[in-house]
């Protein structure tokens, strides 16, 4: 994408996220799901129009969606020919148009056009029971689909024609829960996997016979399987429940190498791809993680910070000692400090927390660098980061989890701000480690998206940026805890905040707009700004520069805030 390496995964969280496989980084923001899906259930990708997009469907319904990776817009009208759930997805170019296959468990195999998100020509029928696993090449000039279900079948299908090629192939004895397509020494192959019988079989597509003895290595159930070819040789690279990622040669059908280990979970899925001439493999587990191999030499390529035992919920970061640090809370109950320089845990894990660690900040209170972290035990508490020990409570003022947490600065004062899941901001001052006022958000803390702080007038003031349809941007007194208002800012991603020639200004983003606003007048300066892509942060300075990134872009623009009473 953009002459740039990139991987697509999707997840339980019902998003999409996208990964630029030279840096290991998260490009932009995910692509949010809708609610009517539990997670995403299969998912392929194509270029269609000189556009790349995502053709997933999401679990526990009948609808295939087409997404365009450039702008998250999508493509199409759904698709939801099926009627039920929709277990797999793929998609070819047949005559010059690109289409979808998908297979559910309506026992059918349906070919729709991607433009359009029409069906083309009737169902493929044969199966007699779901169809768990399609794939797509060419046999001898002919596009062709290859599905199995739960009849422990593969099928192959004329995607011109809609007939059915050949017998079924035969020979799992459980569901056939995966297929993929390659080619071994000019000849069409597939590769299959049964469910609970850890196999891999390899299938003549020409003549639909079974090459040699299955493949055997994964414990159990094999979850993903994806080719490449590996010094000349086509590989087949696979992951499984014992959380390995195992290599094969298609000509041997032999293991190369070791297992690739480093996932704590079962693996889920698996995908290939050349990055700066290196063949590599990028696979998805239950753990949480996303990592990449370098199949030439079977090590990782990213090795990220994942010394916690357990769910990492938060993240920031700060400067200790002149070296950038991450600071990561996690299940486990602690904080680990980590050197970006280097990616080494510097020093123990910080322990006190009883619960799961869910938010921290970080900020300088004169010469000490300071931490504040909340927990599901519903406690705050600050630490000075150069000894690793807590300086003073923790704070149990809370009656309720703590779900996110910020460091500001008001008149030379630091103080933490933390939400609630009760739906209440509480503001603690820093340098006497003392709670000060708590502030209403008039929601709960699972709502609120963002929060920003300055001063209004000669008042500290909180911007809290939630879910709410109404009123989504609010405005609260730290020092009192009354509220001072809203912006009509309607649906708000985040908020930044400055001082712009005496008049405190705000900045908000909401997908593809930005919006300039004078929070004493509480009035927007200047129209709307729509950005190509989306927007994934702005901020504004002192000087009223306007600065938003979009994709990998960064636009600047001078602002001047409208003095009290103009912009009405």
């Amino acid at each position: 994408m953009d002459g740039r390496p990139v991987a697509v995964t999707g997840g339980r969280d019902r998003t999409l996220r996208l990964w630029d496989l030279t840096s290991g980084r998260q490009i932009g923001q995910p692509f949010t799901g809708r609610a009517d899906y539990d997670y995403v259930e299969s998912l392929a990708t194509t270029v269609l129009d000189g556009r790349p997009v995502a053709v997933f469907v999401g679990g526990n319904t009948g609808i295939v969606r087409v997404l365009d990776l450039m702008s998250g817009q999508q493509v199409c009208e759904p698709f939801k020919g099926h009627g039920g759930w929709v277990k797999a997805v793929a998609t070819t170019v047949v005559d010059g148009r690109p289409v979808g296959v998908s297979g559910g468990d309506d026992k059918t195999v349906r070919v729709w056009d991607l433009r359009s998100g029409e069906q083309i020509g009737q169902p493929f029928r044969g199966h007699t029971g779901w169809v768990t696993a399609v794939a797509t090449t060419v046999v001898d000039g002919r596009s062709v689909a290859v599905s199995g279900g739960a009849d422990r079948t593969l099928r192959l299908w004329d995607l011109k024609s809609g007939r059915r090629i050949g017998k079924p192939l035969r020979g799992h004895g459980y569901d056939v829960e995966l297929v993929v397509t390659t080619v071994v020494d000019d000849l069409p192959v597939a590769i299959s996997s049964g469910a609970d019988d850890g196999t891999l079989r390899l299938w003549d597509l020409r003549s639909g016979r079974q090459l040699g003895e299955p493949f055997k290595g994964d414990t159990g159930f094999v979850k993903a399987v994806a080719t490449t070819v590996l010094d000349g040789r086509p590989v087949a690279v696979s992951g499984g429940i014992d959380g390995k990622v195992r290599i094969w040669d298609l000509e041997s059908r032999r293991h190369i190498g070791k297992p690739l280990t480093g996932h704590t979970d079962q693996v889920r899925a698996v995908a290939t791809a050349v990055v700066d001439g290196r063949p590599v493999a990028v696979s998805a587990g239950d753990d949480h993680t996303v990592r990449m191999w370098d199949l030439s030499s079977g090590r990782r390529v990213d090795e990220p910070p994942t010394r916690h035992t357990s769910w990492v919920h938060a993240v920031a970061t700060t400067v200790l000692d002149g070296r950038p640090v991450a600071l990561t809370g996690s299940d486990d109950r602690t904080v680990r400090v980590w050197d970006l320089a280097t990616g080494e845990q510097a020093g123990d894990p910080l322990t006190g927390h009883t619960d799961t660690v869910t938010a921290i900040a970080a900020a300088p209170v004169g010469d000490r660098p300071v931490m504040v972290t909340g927990s599901y035990d519903k406690t705050v508490r600050v630490w000075d980061l150069r000894s690793g020990t807590q300086t003073g409570g923790p704070f149990t003022g809370h009656g309720h989890a703590v779900c996110m947490a910020a460091v500001v600065e008001f008149d030379g004062r630091p103080v933490a701000l933390t939400v609630t899941e009760d739906g209440s901001l509480q503001v603690l001052e820093l340098t006497t480690n003392r709670p000060t006022t708590t502030v209403p958000t008039d929601g709960p803390a699972g709502s609120v998206r963002h929060l920003a702080a300055t001063t209004i007038g000669d008042r500290p003031a909180a911007i809290i940026v939630s879910d709410s349809s109404s009123d989504p941007v609010r405005i609260g007194d730290l020092a009192t805890g009354d509220a001072l208002g809203r912006l009509p800012a309607g649906a708000t991603d985040a908020v930044a905040t400055a001082t712009v020639e005496g008049q405190p200004i705000a900045v908000t983003t909401s997908y593809q707009t930005v919006r300039v606003w004078n929070l004493t007048t509480r009035r927007q300066i200047g129209p709307d700004l729509h950005f190509p892509k989306p927007v994934t942060a702005a901020a504004i300075s002192e000087d009223g520069h306007v600065i938003v990134c979009f994709d990998r872009d960064i636009a600047v623009f001078t602002s001047t805030p409208a003095p009290p009473g103009q912009n009405d």
